[in-house]
């Protein structure tokens, strides 16, 4: 997606999408990207975890993967 977009030359398209990226932008709140101490100790036990079990991968495995979403 990010080659995509550094691919984008007309620039009334780009400023298309930068106007739906900020409309949608407004739209979130604060509140949507709070974690409490206790969440974020959560979510770094299970990344341990999942580290420790060997569940990781390559940055060019992840690059390739993210492709698809």
């Amino acid at each position: 997606m990010i080659e995509f977009l550094l691919s984008i030359q007309d620039e009334k398209v780009f400023d298309k999408l930068e106007a739906n990226i900020q409309k949608s932008l407004k739209s979130l709140h604060i509140n949507d990207f709070v974690l409490t101490k206790n969440e974020l100790k959560k979510r770094a036990n299970i990344s341990t975890s999942q580290i420790k079990a060997g569940r990781v991968l390559s940055q060019k495995a992840l690059e390739d993967q993210s492709k698809n979403w």
